[in-house]
């Protein structure tokens, strides 16, 4: 396949048989430590044989199969022998199951019900396609598998607690369990741990749920929901995710459970992993359903106190962070506001983006206020006297989530203007100041200021 970073998400509407040389060096070097061989002849789209059935691929094909459109993917052509299997999938389950309380308190008495989902795992049914992407997977990271095996007991976990039916809990545990395989087709120079994305950058990114949803489609004879669901597994239900932004009753319920499995799993190996879920899930009301929260906020009723110890020494940087993203919600609040205002000739794509965007921002305004950043743009608030490390916990999980919202509506500006140059410049500006990547405001250079009061801006 060739998933070309340069695409829409939108306008592959199916595989191509040019392989992607992402997932073909990736590919070449499992050659080198398990056999992959060809299960068929993989021939060119003329019919030459470039490697015949029984096979073992090695290096030195790298180039040939790189350079020649295929008469098949060649994803449908290969198996390897010692691969990933519903075994290690199993044993991976267990393992996790043994040692992660988190998890364990998130399935709860679910987890019991109906079918479990060691069950399920061990009789999900994976063709030779799929155990090459798992195969790949556990090959990408020391806890590659480990998350996607830990995203299926979740999203299985949350089926359950929207009482979806057998096979959508099904539908949901496979999704999991496959739902990055598209990140083997991105260069991975864009998914190193850490690296944060400028807005432009993201398109390299935001195909992958796509791509996984068609290499489930043309690879699998899986039920439809089951690709659905990989295609939806960063959508939020307040229209805030992507690749379509989809929204409410659109999102099917495996996407909804696998979505926020996705999120969850995220933050198991963070310290204090169900308060920070259970925060991530209230700072904006309305992007998943609230059965999800009450299973969070029920498993930590469940568990022993857990009370975050508080800092010997609360980083006085901390107070300059959180002016400077006020100053960020209030800045690019201003600067949408004056677009509207201008008269400007702008195309009507750029005038629906701009409400829109201000809905959203205002949304986190409210954010902001509501978890209690702002009592932090008081001088001499005497809040890092206080021996609280819940607080201070909340505080660093806030401010986190809320600066990581800003990026998300500055990705999605820079997504939906990239076709169109005079749109991506009208708001450039605006994209500066959500991603944080203009000078800051005078009043937050050097020593924190007071900064005006959220009530006393004007709407």
């Amino acid at each position: 396949m060739c998933a070309s970073s340069r695409s829409h998400p939108m306008q592959r509407a199916s595989l191509s048989t040019t392989v992607n040389q992402h997932y073909l060096n990736k590919l070449m070097n499992l050659t080198e430590v398990m056999d992959v061989a060809a299960s068929e002849d993989i021939l060119d789209i003329r019919g030459m044989k470039l490697v015949a059935k029984g096979a073992r691929l090695t290096r030195a094909q790298q180039d040939t199969l790189g350079a020649h459109k295929l008469k098949k993917t060649l994803e449908s052509s290969l198996s390897a022998e010692g691969g990933t299997d519903n075994g290690l999938i199993l044993e991976t389950a267990r393992r996790i199951l043994d040692t992660s309380v988190p998890i364990n308190r998130i399935l709860g008495p679910n987890a019991g019900r109906g079918i479990s989902p060691q069950t399920l795992l061990a009789n999900m049914q994976l063709g030779h396609a799929m155990r090459m992407m798992l195969t790949l997977t556990d090959r990408d990271g020391p806890r590659a598998l480990e998350h996607s095996v830990a995203v299926s007991l979740l999203s299985i976990g949350m089926a359950k607690k929207l009482q979806l039916s057998n096979d959508d809990q099904m539908a949901a545990g496979l999704a999991g369990l496959l739902h990055d395989i598209g990140e083997l087709y991105i260069d991975p120079a864009y998914l190193k741990p850490g690296k944060r994305l400028l807005p432009h950058e993201w398109a390299h990114l935001v195909v992958h749920p796509r791509i996984g949803q068609m290499l489930i489609t043309e690879l699998e004879s899986y039920p439809a929901s089951v690709a659905r669901a990989v295609s939806e597994h960063h959508e939020r239900l307040d229209g805030t995710g992507y690749p379509r932004q989809s929204a409410g009753g659109t999102i099917s319920g495996p996407g909804l459970a696998v979505s926020v499995a996705e999120m969850l799993a995220g933050v198991l190996h963070k310290d204090y992993p169900l308060e920070r879920a259970e925060l991530a899930l209230k700072i904006i009301p309305g992007e998943h359903p609230h059965h999800f929260l009450s299973a969070i906020s029920g498993a930590l009723r469940n568990q022993p106190a857990n009370r975050p110890i508080a800092p010997s020494r609360p980083e006085e940087s901390d107070d300059v962070a959180i002016t400077r993203l006020w100053w960020r919600i209030s800045d690019s609040l201003q600067a949408g506001q004056d677009m509207l205002r201008e008269d400007t000739p702008r195309s009507p794509r750029v005038w629906a983006l701009i409400p829109r965007t201000l809905a959203r921002i205002r949304t986190i305004e409210r954010a902001f206020i509501s978890t209690g950043l702002d009592a932090y743009l008081k001088n001499n608030h005497g809040l890092h006297d206080q021996d609280d490390g819940t607080l201070q916990f909340e505080k660093a999980v806030a401010t986190r989530e809320i600066t990581w919202r800003l990026r998300d509506i500055a990705r999605d500006l820079a997504l939906n203007t990239a076709d169109v140059p005079d749109d991506h410049a009208m708001l450039a500006e605006l994209i500066g100041i959500l991603d944080g990547d203009l000078p800051e405001p005078a009043v937050i250079q050097g020593q924190p200021q007071t900064a005006a009061p959220p009530q006393a801006r004007a709407a």
